[in-house]
């Protein structure tokens, strides 16, 4: 399933939490007034609609091995090497410069202010580069930070094609935008509300100029809060430029503003940079933190974007700083969880271990059949991530953190049935046999299974469909979503097991996928959304079932309500005054 949600409203007793919630909502609507484009905490996250990411993106990125020296000789040596190994065969496809490519923007830019080439480093220039790319059958990436550059102002320059020029678009020069590279001082901020037309214009004119170098994606770094103006009007930028850029946002950023980053670009950084800095490109501590990190994430990501925690360090062996079952389990979970598989290593010194694992068609199968797992359990030192395919099977990762050997099950009940099932090793290409109720793996220190687990015929799901009268959805966790405070919504019925409601009349819970319905903060007013939450026995996570079809929150009285009067999919559901609406009432099939 593919829904979208709203941004995630806080848990309960979390009050500083839904006090930022709220002040989100009152910038986005003054956002929705500045620059014309509807952002709200409410509706459903709608994704970026440019035809990139239709699945995870695949490819090599310079920052991990090449770091501060990318030139033109040494991206097309990779280049050459993403070819020649088969990876391009495998679908890894984008060739991404990163930083450290261009000349101090505070003193030197092109005659329209933007950013120039350090033709030391790149003397044909990036068109020369992205022919290189395309020629073996790759597409070409290039880098950039948000704003406009310090010389920019100070030279006044103009904006390509416009009477406007660079003061225009900037009102606070004592304010300085992220530029890793060099720092304070770069680059300004772009004011979009002083001269909105010109402040597209230049960002159009930017766009422009990456199109006529080749580029197919964009690395938009340093993205933080204060930048979603800028996110917002470079996806407008992108797409008038007549070429398909993936646009891809970095890094570390919030998951509070996913509605944002979802609406607007095909991927984000979700965590800071995987590399150690260290004598190895990583280590095991920096990879492992994403079990932790990914969970919140997994709601935003579908067709069109996708959560990224960052490269995937494998193909050098041992000097990537992993075990092979620490590599394996890297990329275990980052196809788990359908996020870009965008290597960081020399590509032209491949470890032929590693390679094997890059290769893996079932292993790279899970990642672009994008259905992003989600564990049964956060913060274990044994886990179980999984997720429904959408056509009766289930996708099932075990992870073992510790540091010995030790046993790890999938409980077939935590993922939504009973009864016996067929396991299939996708590492290995091996069918297990059948197993009933559970499947149990000795895994060693840092490793992992990834599997394909068939529920045998006739087997029994756990709960049932709770369906809105009004709309006939189902109420439905996103993306089968279990982190804590995210929103219920209803989605088209699927018979997936997100949508299979438990209610346990005995303390009058309504479960779905092992979380409590929750009514949030423990509000009692209309309008109180209503999300998943660990279940804790208190009484905004009681309900009613009542002979006419309604359901009342046993600590507010109100009737649990799909928003809005049609209930498109991804409307959310909430608590309101009893009515007598359609919209208030259910059938738990």
């Amino acid at each position: 399933m593919t829904s979208s949600i709203p941004l995630p409203p806080p848990g309960a007793g979390d009050l500083r939490r839904h006090a930022w919630w709220c002040l989100l909502a009152v910038a986005a609507l003054l956002a929705s007034l500045l620059y014309g484009t509807a952002i709200s905490a409410a509706p459903p996250a709608h994704a970026e609609s440019n035809g990139a990411a239709l699945t995870p993106q695949s490819g090599w990125s310079s920052w991990s091995f090449i770091r501060k020296n990318p030139t033109e000789a040494n991206i097309e040596a990779q280049a050459a090497a993403m070819a020649s190994t088969g990876l391009v065969g495998h679908g890894f496809t984008y060739v991404n410069i990163d930083d450290f490519y261009y000349l101090n923007p505070s003193q030197t830019v092109d005659a329209n202010g933007r950013w120039v080439i350090d033709t030391s480093k790149f003397p044909h220039g990036m068109k020369a580069v992205g022919d290189y790319v395309h020629g073996k059958g790759e597409k070409f990436g290039m880098y950039l930070t948000p704003g406009i550059p310090v010389a920019a102002y100070n030279q006044n320059t103009p904006i390509a094609g416009t009477s406007y020029h660079a003061r225009d678009i900037v009102s606070d020069t004592s304010h300085y935008e992220k530029n890793y590279n060099f720092g304070d001082g770069s680059m300004y901020f772009i004011d979009y509300s002083k001269n909105p037309a010109a402040a597209q214009a230049y960002l159009d004119s930017w766009a422009d100029l990456l199109a006529s170098y080749g580029v197919d994606y964009l690395k938009m770094d340093g993205v933080g809060p204060d930048d979603t103006a800028d996110v917002q009007h470079w996806s407008t930028a992108l797409k008038q430029s007549g070429r398909t850029i993936h646009f891809q946002l970095s890094n570390s950023l919030d998951v509070k503003n996913a509605a944002v980053w979802k609406a607007n670009s095909n991927g984000w950084r979700i965590d800071g940079d995987v590399e150690c800095y260290c004598s190895t490109l990583t280590n095991w501590s920096n990879v492992s933190k994403r079990f932790n990190d990914l969970p919140a994430w997994v709601a935003y990501d579908g067709s069109g974007g996708w959560g990224d925690p960052d490269s995937v360090d494998v193909g050098n062996g041992s000097s990537d700083g992993l075990t092979v079952d620490e590599r394996r389990s890297e990329m275990t979970l980052w196809s788990i969880s359908a996020a870009p598989l965008v290597l960081g290593t020399d590509l032209t010194h491949m470890d032929s271990t590693d390679l094997s694992l890059l290769t893996n068609d079932e292993v790279l199968g899970v990642d672009r059949a994008g259905h992003p797992a989600h564990p049964v359990v956060q913060g274990a030192q044994q886990q179980t991530w999984w997720a429904y395919n959408g056509d009766g099977t289930y996708t099932v990762g075990l992870f073992n953190l510790s540091g010995s050997t030790a046993d790890v099950t999938a409980t077939f009940s935590d993922l939504g049935f009973t009864g016996s099932a067929t396991v299939h090793d996708d590492w290995s290409h091996t069918d297990l046999g059948t197993s009933t109720n559970s499947f149990t793996a000795s895994l060693p220190s840092h490793g992992s299974r990834l599997l394909k687990v068939t529920p045998a015929a006739g087997h029994g799901t756990i709960g049932t469909p709770l369906v809105s009268k009004l709309s006939g959805r189902c109420a439905d966790s996103p993306q089968g979503t279990t982190y804590n405070t995210t929103p219920l919504e209803v989605w088209d019925c699927n018979g997936a097991p997100n949508q299979n409601v438990v209610h346990t009349s005995s303390n009058k819970s309504l479960k779905l996928e092992g979380k409590c319905f929750d009514a949030y903060n423990n509000e009692t007013k209309a309008g109180t959304p209503v999300e998943m939450f660990d279940c804790n026995g208190q009484t905004n996570q009681q309900w009613n079932m009542n002979s006419n079809g309604t359901i009342t929150g046993v600590q507010s009285g109100l009737c649990l309500d799909v928003t809005g009067t049609t209930n498109p999919n991804g409307a959310a559901l909430e608590l309101w005054t009893c009515n007598g609406g359609d919209n208030q009432q259910w059938t738990l099939k």
